[in-house]
């Protein structure tokens, strides 16, 4: 009773293997006619056939350029957007850091030198040339007037 099933599944399974080879033999015969193809019918001259060869190859490059530039700005979107969320992490790190010493100065307790240096932000990078104006603008602070620093 099996048996008959079987075969019979297995010849359904050869015909099916068989149908979709027929339309991918198809489907590229198809293909190269239609990139070979320059005039669908009546008189081609030559000089025609080379301006329409050429216009072929043009619209190929444009969208080959369109295509690399649509490439290019998604990576440069893809890495903003992690930027983006690097910054938006580490100023979330900042302010558990900034609680977590507000919480250890009020009790009294140490503050661990892990947690006095400030977590930079990618996504705002200060260069050396802003901290150098930063000290000079402290320095210039000290010979004025006294600044009382309250934590």
């Amino acid at each position: 009773m099996y048996g008959d099933l079987g075969r019979g599944l297995g010849q359904l399974t050869e015909l099916d293997l068989r149908t979709a080879r027929w339309q991918v033999e198809d489907s590229r015969k198809r293909a190269s006619r239609r990139q070979a193809r320059l005039q669908f019918g009546g008189e081609l001259r030559a000089a025609r056939a080379h301006e329409l060869r050429a216009e072929k190859a043009e619209l190929k490059a444009r969208k080959l350029a369109a295509t690399e530039a649509r490439v290019a700005r998604q990576a440069i979107n893809r890495a903003r957007n992690q930027l983006k969320r690097a910054g938006i992490e580490a100023r979330k790190e900042e302010r558990a850091r900034k609680n977590m010493l507000t919480q250890l100065y009020e009790e009294g307790l140490p503050i661990p030198p892990e947690l006095e240096l400030p977590i930079p932000d990618p996504e705002h990078p200060q260069s050396e040339s802003e901290g150098q104006f930063e000290g000079e603008s402290e320095r210039g602070s000290e010979r004025g007037s006294e600044e009382v620093i309250v934590l």
